[in-house]
């Protein structure tokens, strides 16, 4: 497991920094798939184009380091997390192809295929950068891609057609070439049937040489390049050139010039044909022809002599007795007439072979003068009649066994019908199935076999496995070369490795090798079958971490183990578990030795909590008391589940033990120290009330006094001395009002109103309503979003959204004030928001503006006594929920109060 980002979940929510808010502001509505993670790799924003590419919701990762799902099975950083980490060093670990970006100064930049992205995977390109502070620090990161899946796919395919191009060329049995348009002419390229044809050692050999010295008639050369620049190619055209060492070749040359930008021929590209042999038989055929007419009458077969369109100029006997006829009678007809109409569809294509081969075999079906259809095999060959071209033509009856054939041919029909189910279930099976030969070529292969590899079963054929899977190919080529050194078969190996059809994920199969044997009882070659059992062994694996978490898990908590075999009524437990229940390590254990030592008044509740675990299949979870040998009281907590077989048969029992005296102890002093506290609170909540009640009409006797001195004996006294008067007055004003702020502070938990459903929203339009004049003196504007209802207590509420929004006004210098409250659902909760353009808070004060009587402002600043926020945390806290805020000098303010969905009542 890579140790540099440390994955921890979700995150609760963070105020963002101004750099990323503002990042995120951009980038939500850009087209490119991006995401933004913090300093502790958890998301804080996911936007649209990557909610849409990758299917995942903004909602569902925000919050969470589970980004990698998206592009991942398992859990591994990306690349954004190594930036965010400065874990440079380990980029190329896990982004092998990275580089850094010329765009983004101190950005990565990668290509990887995702199989998890659409049907069949998709090919990424990403770039990772760090976000910073002002001060340079690292506070987050940013990850964009780019789907680059079409640009791979092409340039696949274009590797494979050139490969195939290539492969061809170099394969053909006809000679390649690509040479200059000058007389002497230079080749460009040449492949190995050219070199082969001209009797050269090498393709480097024939490319010294120059064109022209392959004609034997040099007049020959400036010839053919007459032609191909008059015509821009030739076809067929037969040209008298030498080999080597000078032996004459004949050959068929058909090319094709290729111009530049200026119009001249930058080089000509041409296939050569040798027809040496072609010639030579034409020859040979000259010289014959004089005796070809005796020859002819006594041929078997049947023979004639036929122009290209088919006209008949002679034939021996036996072709007219083929057809009922005479010579005299069939001179002058036309072939075409005695065929077929499935053999006239394929004249056109008959003559250009004879054009272009001088020769050509087939078989036909024709018609007698009966119009019974009759077979013929016909060999057809090009001579020279009189300075003509002429076809002679051979017929021989295959009627008997064009039968025969035919009766074959079905039978055949049906083993080719049996071999394509077999092949069917050959290619269909649930298994990967493969046959090797001694080289290790795949010589047959399935799809499922071929999926596991990566490629097409097409792509395998003759192919070793080197080529096709060479991470593994070692431990295969081990385990063949088993089988062919000892003719036996190998079962149940397992393997284990990668392939490209999932790059980077470690597979295992579990494979059968049988040996395939030739007549002498030689291996020739092996037969493989192939199950995946990836997830069988990361099942396994996980099946392993998981008993060895639960073994540490339990030896860290100090638990002791417990096993029941409901069965034989035998019982296993662990040391640690004896220990707990003060039994001796050597005891054998029973379900009486084990409610032996449980305290007599708690028998009943572990009996019980045994049938109910048995009966009703819940789980056996009981806090009971041991007695030690010593008489000690020990509480243990025990907890566990029936485990039943297919038959939903009871089989066994397994729970742990936990010592939790010390819990039961620390239990009863809470609980003891939380009624003290509960009975101090009530005391200093009556204390306050009363002192503030009792101080109400003191206050009030001063504050008439001094202002009945002030008006009886105002002209009596100088300027100082009413002065120092309305000081005192002052004074007990605001003595009397914080008196009062006292009284209502004290009074919130003294509400006895019961919670009711409530609207938000009409709040909000009685406190506008209310506060008119206020609204008004300042110029302000208050606006809401749709509110919701809650369950709360109605004036208490009110009072909240009162003391924020006259802060929100009052705290403002702004000649317009702007106030706007909404709301949010955040699981079980309501967040409220009350938002304002006002001077705004320094957030060094923290809490402080929430503490009774505390002020931010000297007074002549701002009035007021500083409990309006007090009050309202008190009330919000009352009713379950917390109060915040998020501000900066001259920033504003959002204060922030969660209020629970259901009825909670502190």
């Amino acid at each position: 497991m890579w140790e540099g980002v440390k994955f921890t979940g979700k995150s609760p929510a963070k105020k963002l920094s101004p750099e990323i808010a503002e990042l995120i502001g951009i980038i939500d509505f850009s087209p490119i798939p991006q995401f933004v993670i913090d300093k502790d790799h958890h998301v804080i924003h996911w936007n649209k184009a990557l909610e849409k590419y990758s299917g995942i919701k903004s909602t569902d990762v925000v919050g969470t380091d589970n980004h990698w799902k998206a592009f991942y099975d398992q859990k591994r950083p990306c690349m954004v997390d190594l930036l965010v980490s400065e874990d440079f060093d380990s980029i190329p670990n896990w982004f092998p192809n990275n580089r850094k970006s010329e765009l983004v100064d101190g950005a990565y930049e990668a290509e990887n295929f995702f199989p998890n992205l659409g049907k069949s995977g998709k090919y990424l390109h990403f770039t990772a950068t760090a976000i910073k502070n002002f001060n340079g620090e690292i506070i987050g990161g940013l990850e964009s891609f780019e789907d680059i899946t079409k640009r791979k796919l092409a340039e696949e395919e274009l590797k494979v057609s050139e490969k195939k191009f290539r492969s061809l060329v170099e394969n053909l049995n006809v000679g390649v070439y690509r040479n200059t348009s000058d007389l002497e002419g230079q080749f460009i390229q040449v492949n190995p049937a050219l070199a082969r044809m001209f009797e050269f050692d090498s393709t480097s050999e024939i490319m010294d040489i120059k064109v022209s010295d392959l004609y034997m008639n040099p007049t020959d050369r400036k010839l053919f390049l007459e032609k191909i620049n008059r015509e821009g190619s030739v076809i067929g055209l037969e040209l008298h050139l030498k080999k080597k060492n000078g032996d004459p070749l004949w050959v068929s040359v058909s090319a094709q010039a290729h111009y530049g930008s200026n119009g001249s021929i930058d080089w000509i590209d041409g296939i050569v044909e040798d027809i040496t042999h072609r010639k030579i038989a034409e020859k040979k055929l000259q010289k014959s022809e004089k005796r070809y007419r005796s020859i002819v009458e006594n041929i078997k077969d049947g023979f004639c002599i036929h122009d290209f369109d088919g006209n008949i100029i002679d034939c021996n006997e036996n072709f007219a007795l083929m057809f009922g006829s005479t010579t005299e009678k069939l001179l002058g007809t036309n072939l075409n007439d005695l065929a077929s109409s499935k053999i006239q569809s394929k004249i056109n294509i008959i003559k250009q072979n004879l054009k272009e081969k001088g020769m050509v075999e087939f078989d036909a079906d024709l018609k007698d003068d009966q119009h019974k259809t009759v077979y013929y095999n016909i060999k057809s060959s090009v001579v020279s009649l009189e300075g003509n071209g002429r076809v002679q033509s051979f017929f021989r009856d295959i009627t008997k066994r064009r039968e025969m054939e035919l009766v074959l041919q079905e039978s055949e029909n049906k083993a080719q019908k049996r071999l394509a189910e077999i092949e069917a279930i050959y290619n269909s099976a649930p298994i990967g199935l493969c046959v090797l030969d001694r080289e290790l070529r795949y010589v047959r292969i399935n799809e499922r076999m071929a999926k596991f590899n990566g490629f097409t079963p097409r792509e395998h054929i003759g192919k070793t496995i080197y080529e096709m899977i060479p991470d593994m190919a070692s431990q295969v080529e081990r385990v063949a070369r088993e089988v062919f050194q000892t003719g036996k078969k190998v079962m149940g190996r397992e393997f284990s490795g990668f392939t490209s059809a999932q790059p980077g994920v470690l597979r295992t199969w579990i494979e059968q090798w049988y040996p395939i044997k030739d007549s002498s009882n030689n291996v020739i070659g092996v037969n493989v079958a192939a199950l995946e059992i990836t997830s069988i062994k990361k099942t396994e694996e996980a099946l392993r971490k998981s008993e060895e978490k639960l073994r540490l898990a339990i030896e860290g908590a100090d638990a002791g183990m417990w096993f029941w075999d409901l069965e034989k009524g035998l019982m296993e437990w662990t040391d640690r578990c004896k220990n707990i229940f003060g039994i001796n390590p050597e005891t054998r254990m029973s379900y009486d030795i084990f409610l032996s030592a449980v305290h007599p008044d708690d028998r009943d509740a572990v009996d019980e909590a045994t049938e109910k675990a048995l009966n009703e299949g819940d789980e056996f979870k009981v806090e009971m008391r041991t007695i030690w040998p010593d008489e000690s009281i020990h509480w243990v907590y025990s907890l566990g589940r029936v485990f039943y077989d297919v038959q939903d048969t009871a089989k066994e029992m397994m729970g742990i033990a936990i010592d939790v005296t010390d819990a039961k102890i620390a239990e009863q002093e809470l609980q003891e120290t939380l009624e003290q506290l509960k009975r101090s609170n009530a005391e200093l909540e009556q204390f306050a009330y009363v002192a503030s009640h009792d101080l109400q009409e003191p206050l009030r006797m001063i504050t008439s006094f001094l202002q009945l001195l002030q008006r009886r004996y105002d002209h009596q006294l100088d300027y100082e001395a009413n002065e120092f008067i309305q000081f005192a007055v002052d004074g007990a004003t605001r003595m009397q009002e914080m008196v009062n702020d006292l009284l209502a502070y004290s009074r919130i938990e003294r509400s006895d109103r019961e919670f009711e459903d409530i609207n938000t929203e009409d709040i909000i339009k009685q406190i506008i309503f209310d506060s008119k004049i206020l609204i008004d003196e300042n110029n302000a504007h208050i606006t809401y979003d749709h509110l919701p209802v809650i369950k709360a207590d109605y004036p208490q509420l009110v009072q909240v959204f009162q003391n924020l929004v006259a802060n929100s006004i009052k705290y403002n210098d702004h000649d317009e004030p702007t106030v706007h409250i909404s709301a949010e659902k955040d699981g079980n909760y309501w967040i409220f928001k009350v938002e304002d353009n006002g001077i705004g808070i320094d957030p060094t004060h923290g809490d402080r503006v929430f503490k009774i009587f505390q002020r931010l402002h000297a007074r002549n600043e701002y009035e007021g006594t500083g409990i309006g926020l007090a009050i309202a945390k008190r009330i919000v806290e009352r009713h379950g929920g917390k109060i915040w805020y998020d501000s900066y000098p001259g920033k504003g303010s959002k204060f922030y109060f969660s209020i629970p969905q259901e009825e909670v009542l502190l």
